[in-house]
């Protein structure tokens, strides 16, 4: 039909040039001295192919030449993969980034019926069987797989088209998802990786994203006790001891998040009035204009019960080692690394400078081979300590001769030697008197 107008049309498009501003029915009309009802069948005919546009003024109608980019244009300088096609889905042009897609030549396509193409490398089945159904407007997604490229994904596009002669067809657009999808895939990934982790780690762990609350996993809910509907609705410092809110609230203002993060350690209290100690080490990142502030929460209320009971043991064996009559030394690496108030007294050296010396600087250089050797001999699995007697030197220059006795423990990876000294100074005197009386005796009486 458009055919048998192609003169009148012509005449139409050539006046509608000539007049950019736009011209009426009743101006085209005039001035091809025709009539307007006739005018007004071209000018529809037009404005379908989309030669014309048309604007409204009240009741006027004004047309004026369509500004169209030529179909060759739109092709060579998109981006996409274009194709066109009439209705019978043979292939009317097609563009070169579409050709490369399919590895064939524009002389393999043009005029050929899409679904008799054969690409080489190229699996488009899914695309293929989808173009003959495609005279509405439609977007979806399409996956095929390219040799030597692997997996490539198309976000599809069918546009109803209108040839000049007036013919139907429709315009296929494919713009290339491939790296956007294959990169959410891969963020989706990391992140079911990182729940996976999150949920079965020892520690509890909160994420927030400027000051909400946007992840806990389900060791928080073991800690506290709470479900995670009532963890959501809480404020943090709720479950937090009354006792230890101020405290941790002075501590969070000194806290510097900006450096390697920071360790509060704080009684909690559980939603079935347990109170539990658990160590926060909390630490933030800034990423574009978001601020994120990782918690990572551990329950350590078994290892402050521990170090309870550590500290009463260890204070009860001051107490017990304060109060026994004999010197009490502890050696490890060849240091003192306790000596308690007898030996002190024993010495004459404080507690402090005892700390700094070594067994050489109390005995002789005979006698510390001695120690040595006897030191040397006893382990943590001896069956009896050893024994010694020597003399020491006191700070004020006096000598004291005392009998010692050796033990040893291991502890982790460290041996502990134990010397305990009792002082036999005036025994061992009265012992010398007693000899030099009874040899005078001997030496008179003989």
């Amino acid at each position: 039909m458009m055919q048998n107008y192609q003169h009148e049309l012509s005449l139409i498009k050539d006046l509608l040039k000539k007049n950019p501003e736009g011209m009426s029915v009743t101006d085209i009309s005039k001035a091809l001295n025709k009539n307007k009802n006739t005018v007004g069948r071209y000018l529809d005919i037009l404005l379908i192919s989309g030669h014309v546009d048309m604007r409204t003024y009240g009741k006027a109608k004004v047309f004026t030449l369509s500004q169209r980019l030529p179909l060759s244009a739109m092709l060579s300088y998109s981006k996409e993969l274009i194709m066109v096609l009439d209705h019978e889905s043979r292939i009317i042009d097609v563009n070169d980034n579409f050709l490369a897609l399919l590895n064939l030549s524009r002389k393999d396509t043009i005029g050929k019926t899409v679904t008799y193409l054969s690409p080489p490398d190229v699996d488009v089945h899914e695309l293929l069987e989808t173009l003959t159904t495609r005279f509405e407007e439609k977007e979806d997604t399409i996956t095929f797989r390219v040799k030597g490229q692997g997996e490539r994904i198309f976000k599809q596009k069918s546009v109803p088209t209108v040839f000049e002669d007036g013919r139907k067809g429709f315009t296929l657009i494919l713009e290339d998802i491939t790296a956007q999808v294959l990169a959410e895939r891969e963020i989706r990934e990391r992140e079911e990786r990182f729940r996976m982790m999150a949920e079965n780690i020892h520690d509890g762990l909160i994420i927030m994203e400027d000051d909400n609350v946007v992840f806990v996993n389900r060791r928080i809910a073991e800690i506290t006790g709470y479900s995670f509907e009532e963890l959501w609705k809480m404020d943090a410092v709720s479950i937090i001891d009354p006792e230890d809110q101020q405290a941790v609230a002075v501590q969070i203002r000194k806290m510097d998040l900006k450096g390697p993060g920071a360790e509060l350690r704080m009684w909690i209290l559980r939603k079935d009035g347990q109170r539990r100690f658990t160590s926060a080490r909390i630490s933030a990142v800034h990423h574009a204009d978001t601020r994120y502030v990782f918690i990572v929460l551990t329950d350590i209320t078994e290892l402050k019960v521990h170090e309870a009971a550590l500290k009463e043991s260890e204070q009860r064996f001051r107490m017990m080692a304060e109060n026994i009559q004999d010197g009490l030394f502890i050696v490890e690496n060849g240091k003192f690394v306790f000596t308690n108030h007898r030996i002190a007294d024993i010495t004459g050296y404080s507690k402090e400078e005892l700390s700094h010396l070594r067994s050489a600087d109390l005995v002789s250089p005979e006698d510390h081979e001695k120690i040595e050797s006897i030191v040397k001999s006893i382990r943590p699995d001896s069956e009896k300590p050893g024994e010694f007697t020597l003399w020491i030197n006191r700070k004020d220059g006096s000598r004291r001769c005392i009998l010692g006795r050796v033990t040893a423990a291991l502890h982790s990876a460290t041996v502990s030697t134990y010397i305990t000294v009792t002082d036999i100074t005036e025994s061992t005197e009265r012992e010398q008197a007693l000899r030099d009386r009874i040899a005078a005796l001997q030496k008179f009486i003989g």
